[in-house]
C-alpha cells in the first residue's frame, strides 16, 4: 500500500536557516540571550494532525489552525497553509514564536513550540476551543454575553496587555489588538493571541524602526501619521475593542463606530450611545464610556497607560448595580 505523502515535508536547509533567524530575533528581543524553545519535527506534527486532516481544521484566519494531539495534550497547530512564501510571512510566524515564548500570563495564549523544517515555520500553541470575540459578535453564537461578561473580557485583556508592556525591561507592543485576536477557552476566559506583528522596543530606540503594521480600524491614527510606535498604539486599539464590546459590533462591519461614539460623547448625547443590552448602572456605564473615550484620543500622550486602563476597569467592575 502506497504511503500517504506528508503535507509539509521536512527540509534540513529550512531548519538551519530558520533556526539561525529565530535565534537572532530572540537575542535582539531578549537583551542578548536566546530563550529555550521546544522544536517539533515535521513528522511529529504530521502525526499529531493525522497528516493535516481537513476535518481537524479549527479556524482559518490568515493561517490555518488544526486541532491536534501531542504527548496526550490537545494542541493548536498554526500552519501557513495557502500563504505565499515571503520575508513578511516568515517574519510573521517567527515573531509569534519569539514573542510568545517570553510571555507567561493566564490571559495570553501559551506557546508550546514550533517547527522549523517547513517552508514557513509552523507554530504550536495551547488549544483554545470556543472561538474568538469577533465571531461571537458577528454571528451571535449560542453563548450570550451579559454586560458583566463584557466587562470581565475587557478586564482580562487589559491585564494581558499591561503585562506585555511592563513585565520585561523592554516593552512588548502587540500591534494587532482586535476582536479577532481575543479567544475564549473552555470556560470562556479571554486570551490574547496572534503575536505575528509584535515587537520588542529595545532601550534607546525611538519606535520608528519597525514600520507601520496593524489592521484598519484598530490602528492608531497618530502611529499611521508619524510611524512612531509606542505602548499608546496598543491603548488605542484596545479602546476600539472597548467600543466593540459596548456596541456588540465589529468595527470591520461597522466602520463608523469610533466617529459615531466620539461625536455623541462630545455633543453630550450620552443616552443615544447605549444599545439595548448595555444595561449597567448609570455610574458604571458613564465610567466605562469615559475610559473608552480617553483610550481613543487622537494624541498618544493624552491616552492612559494600559496599567491605568486595567486599574480603572477593575474599579468599574466593582460598581454594583
Amino acid at each position: 500500500m502506497e504511503k500517504t505523502k506528508p503535507k509539509f515535508n521536512p527540509n534540513e536547509e529550512f531548519f538551519i536557516r530558520y533556526g539561525a533567524l529565530l535565534l537572532e530575533k530572540q537575542i535582539s528581543a531578549s537583551q542578548g540571550k536566546g530563550i529555550a524553545i521546544r522544536i517539533f519535527t515535521a513528522e511529529e506534527l504530521n502525526k499529531a494532525t493525522n497528516n493535516y486532516d481537513t476535518s481537524l481544521i479549527h479556524s482559518r484566519i490568515l493561517s490555518t489552525v488544526y486541532k491536534g494531539s501531542l504527548d496526550g495534550q490537545i494542541v493548536a497547530v498554526k500552519t501557513p497553509e495557502g500563504l505565499q512564501v515571503s520575508s513578511h510571512m516568515l517574519d510573521y510566524f517567527l515573531n509569534q514564536a519569539v514573542t510568545q515564548i517570553q510571555i507567561n500570563h493566564k490571559n495570553v495564549v501559551k506557546l508550546l513550540g514550533c517547527c522549523l523544517e517547513t517552508e514557513i515555520p509552523i507554530v504550536v500553541q495551547e488549544f483554545i476551543p470556543n472561538g474568538n470575540l469577533s465571531s461571537h459578535m458577528t454571528f451571535n453564537l449560542l453563548v450570550t454575553f451579559s454586560w458583566s461578561d463584557r466587562l470581565r473580557i475587557a478586564n482580562e485583556i487589559a491585564d494581558a496587555v499591561s503585562y506585555l508592556h511592563c513585565a520585561n525591561s523592554n516593552p512588548i507592543i502587540h500591534r494587532d489588538i482586535r476582536s479577532n485576536n481575543i479567544l475564549f477557552d473552555e470556560k470562556y476566559v479571554a486570551k490574547l493571541s496572534n503575536f505575528g506583528f509584535s515587537v520588542v522596543i529595545p532601550s534607546g530606540k525611538t519606535g520608528t524602526e519597525f514600520g507601520v503594521e496593524g489592521r484598519y480600524g484598530y490602528i492608531d491614527p497618530e502611529y499611521i501619521e508619524t510611524s512612531r510606535l509606542s505602548e499608546k498604539c496598543d491603548v488605542y486599539s484596545f479602546g476600539v475593542v472597548l467600543l466593540e464590546l459596548m456596541y456588540w459590533k465589529v468595527i470591520e462591519t461597522e466602520p463608523s463606530i469610533v466617529s459615531h461614539f466620539i461625536a455623541k460623547m462630545e455633543a453630550g448625547c450620552y443616552g443615544q450611545i447605549l444599545d439595548g443590552s448595555f444595561v449597567g448602572e448609570p455610574v458604571q456605564t458613564r465610567a466605562y464610556t469615559t475610559l473608552a473615550l480617553r483610550c481613543i484620543k487622537s494624541k498618544g500622550e493624552e491616552r492612559p497607560t494600559m496599567i491605568e486602563v486595567a486599574k480603572e476597569l477593575r474599579r468599574v467592575r466593582g460598581i454594583i448595580y
